[in-house]
């Protein structure tokens, strides 16, 4: 199907396509990884254990073990309301190493409140509504994952543009590199 310049314009004017008129990317301000198992590691329960400052993000369901990446970001200034949010995307970085096969990443909302060089499994828990996903392969970059809702929540939440996302994968570990490296997860958010 051919498209002419009119029949763009007049989708646009309709309503049809949203009108995009900005859009700024701002880094995450806090990563970790965050397990959840039963086992030790050595006289420590493996889920206590922080791994908020270290330079790689994993993920992974197997074993009956849950190990989730925990973000938290803050709204670009100049976010008026969450009526002047299009869309909000997560764009996870390229993988430092990925499985071999096709894999799931899923965003979901967490709670905001938390800090970066304490969390472990048991002082965040895996809360909050799914947001989106998208398949993976290997060691390519993950496709944005659209996360609008949280977005527009923090914007009409009163706080200061604050909120934080899980984000899980279906089946082997995925490692991503933190913001400990210069590389964080960004999150980019399209203004009307």
């Amino acid at each position: 199907m051919k498209f002419t310049a009119s029949a763009v314009i007049s989708l646009f004017a309709c309503g049809a396509v949203p009108a995009v008129a900005d859009m700024r990317a701002v880094g995450a301000t806090k990563d970790a990884t965050v397990v959840y198992n039963l086992q030790q590691c050595g006289d420590t329960p493996c889920a206590l254990i922080n791994h908020g400052m270290e330079p790689t993000l994993s993920a992974s369901q197997q074993n009956g073990e849950a190990v989730r990446i925990l973000l938290g970001f803050t709204l670009p200034a100049g976010i008026g309301s969450s009526d002047s949010i299009a869309s909000c995307q997560l764009q996870m970085q390229r993988p430092v190493q990925g499985p071999s096969e096709p894999y799931g990443l899923t965003a979901s909302e967490a709670l905001g409140s938390w800090d970066q060089a304490t969390v472990n499994g048991l002082t965040s828990l895996p809360t909050g509504k799914v947001l989106g996903s998208v398949q993976a392969t290997g060691n390519e970059r993950p496709n944005a994952i659209d996360v609008t809702d949280a977005c527009k929540d923090a914007a009409s939440g009163g706080s200061d543009g604050s909120f934080s996302l899980w984000v899980d994968t279906s089946g082997p570990a995925v490692m991503f590199p933190s913001m400990k490296t210069g590389a964080a997860s960004m999150l980019r958010v399209f203004t009307k």
